[in-house]
């Protein structure tokens, strides 16, 4: 009987054992509903409990044996007393009884266990979920951290100049446009009078020639002409654009606009290139000036011989040759004086370089 009891307690401190052994690690991936392992001590519990049914079965025999045992008593049927339970049976009716609430507690237990585990998987699925919604999130604030920085680094606020700063900026940005617009259009005027000097080279070979080259000379001659209209709108744009900036620069507190001083090489390099220009011009309208003298003479031949000529056909021919001499003494004599009005205007450059 004490044998009995002792199993029962066994049982009863094994289903214990069951219930607070149940541990699940944070890294059980499994789900609640996923297959539950067996709790630690439960195949000590179902031996236990077998061991137990068997020692039942063992009493239940021994009360069998013990009822149905042969009395002494030879008492008749009739006058045999009904026999009373025998302890045995009481015993066995009582273990039963407890061995039905010692089960019902081991199922209790189970369910307790099994529910325990799902809910602690549950609670590390969901740690799990948090986990990495933190990581998303810790992520996701350094990328628009990240960006509000590389913002702020695109917007940031540009220096602040004082009055004073900024009218000294404004007025060197002006004068920079104004340089930069005089240099152009020296270059343009350089390429008006280029265009002018060939038109008037081409017009003077056009006056010593006949036919087709004298054709060919004015053809190039007005194409020259069209290259100078070009270059004097040039001019003209960019006159008026120095006349803009000089009137700005003025309204900035420049009364007048500080020419560029030239370096020593820039001005010497100038110095000879307008007296090169100088001397090519004095050669021309030396030309110019004998091709003159020379068609003026050659008229005079004419008159004197067809004054002595002897037939009217005779006299004709030399007069005309004589007017078409003076023709060509006029046109070198044109040309000479348009040579001379450019020599007097590179004089006036060369002489403004000597006193700067």
């Amino acid at each position: 009987m004490r044998g009995l009891r002792s199993i029962l307690a066994l049982t009863f401190a094994v289903g214990l054992l069951v219930s607070g052994a149940t541990t699940v690690s944070a890294n059980d991936t499994r789900g609640p509903e996923d297959a539950i392992p067996a709790g630690p001590g439960l195949a000590e519990l179902k031996q236990a409990i077998d061991e137990f049914r068997a020692s039942l079965a063992d009493l239940r025999d021994a009360c069998r044996a013990e009822r149905e045992a042969p009395s002494a008593d030879v008492t008749t049927a009739r006058k045999r007393q009904p026999k009373a339970e025998p302890q045995c049976l009481k015993t066995l009716k009582a273990l039963k009884a407890e061995f039905q609430q010692i089960r019902q507690r081991a199922l209790d237990l189970e369910a307790a266990y099994r529910g325990d585990v799902k809910q602690k998987r549950a609670d590390a699925e969901q740690a799990a979920k948090e986990k990495e919604e933190a990581a998303k999130q810790k992520l996701a604030d350094e990328e628009r951290k990240q960006q509000e920085l590389a913002k702020k680094a695109t917007q940031a606020p540009k220096p602040t100049f004082s009055p004073a700063d900024q009218l000294a900026k404004k007025k060197a940005q002006l004068l920079e446009q104004l340089k930069q617009v005089e240099a152009t259009l020296a270059y343009k005027q350089g390429l008006l009078k280029q265009s002018l000097d060939v038109a008037t080279e081409y017009r003077a070979k056009a006056a010593t020639a006949t036919g087709a080259d004298r054709d060919r000379y004015l053809a190039k001659a007005a194409q020259a002409d069209a290259d100078a209209a070009q270059w004097s709108n040039y001019v003209k744009e960019y006159t008026a654009r120095r006349e803009q900036l000089v009137a700005e620069i003025a309204k900035l507190g420049l009364t007048a606009v500080p020419p560029a001083a030239p370096k020593p090489d820039e001005l010497a390099a100038r110095r000879a290139t307008l007296e090169r220009t100088l001397d090519e011009l004095n050669d021309k309208i030396a030309y110019k000036w004998s091709e003159t003298e020379r068609y003026a003479k050659l008229a005079v031949d004419l008159r004197s011989q067809a004054a002595a000529a002897t037939t009217g056909e005779l006299r004709d021919k030399l007069n005309a040759k004589a007017a078409e001499a003076d023709v060509q003494a006029d046109g070198w004599a044109s040309l000479a004086r348009q040579y001379e009005d450019q020599r007097d205007a590179v004089q006036t450059q060369l002489d403004a370089l000597g006193k700067t």
